[in-house]
């Protein structure tokens, strides 16, 4: 909890001219009732787990898609699965160096204000991911475990333009099972809890809208987002 608690102070005290625009803009109704938003998404990250005596850098990329509804004026549900491969390249065995998989996962998300000029929403989410990889002796799972607490605001630079940013804070837990020659199981965590992005969306009609989002903290990268709304 202290680590969600230090995320959020990231975002505070706001700096004087932002509690300005929050507070002058007119507050709108909320999310749209009965909206349903379909995403195609690509993202690569890299960061590093934790083994028992090492840390060993570990690069995602995913392929997947997203559903996202309006649940209530103030809150939204997200579901979203796809496919995913992992590199490890100083991983000593040689099967767990590539493998692929899928992962699935959801998230509920509370909007604390809503202005014209400026939106604040709270959210939180599980990831499920699960991959393989093999040798002609030895067959590797990795079974890791995402959940994670985040603030994001939405800031308006101009008609078609938004500026979006997300501080936050994730656990990771996962395990990997190695077979063939012989059996063995090992556990992992991730090094770093904290993490932020940054980015633009750009609105090319009233319903669809392409994103881009650069991430640090513990998993450096980006992401890129295709978006419609029905």
């Amino acid at each position: 909890m202290s680590n969600f608690l230090t995320a959020v102070r990231a975002w505070s005290p706001l700096p004087g001219w932002l509690l300005l625009v929050v507070f002058s803009g007119p507050a709108s109704a909320g999310y749209p009732p009965g909206e349903l938003e379909l995403s195609l998404q690509i993202e690569h990250t890299e960061t590093r787990w934790q083994y028992s005596g090492e840390t060993l850098t570990s690069k995602s990329s995913i392929l997947g898609v997203q559903l996202q509804e309006t649940l209530a004026p103030r809150l939204r549900g997200r579901l979203h699965a796809g496919y995913l491969d992992l590199s490890q390249p100083d991983n000593s065995l040689a099967a767990a160096r590539v493998t692929t998989g899928y992962y699935a996962g959801i998230e509920l998300a509370l909007l604390l204000l809503d202005t014209d000029r400026l939106r604040l929403e709270l959210s939180s989410g599980y990831r499920y991911q699960d991959t393989e990889g093999h040798t002609d002796s030895t067959d590797v799972s990795l079974v890791w475990h995402d959940t994670y607490a985040q603030l994001g605001l939405t800031l308006p630079l101009a008609e078609r333009l938004d500026l979006h940013a997300v501080g936050g804070t994730s656990r990771t837990s996962g395990e990997q099972r190695v077979s063939g020659d012989s059996d063995q199981l090992l556990t992992f965590d991730e090094k770093e809890q904290r993490y932020y992005a940054a980015g633009l969306s750009y609105w090319v009609d009233g319903t669809g809208y392409l994103s881009v989002s650069w991430l640090g903290g513990n998993r450096d990268g980006f992401r890129l987002g295709f978006h419609r709304g029905f």
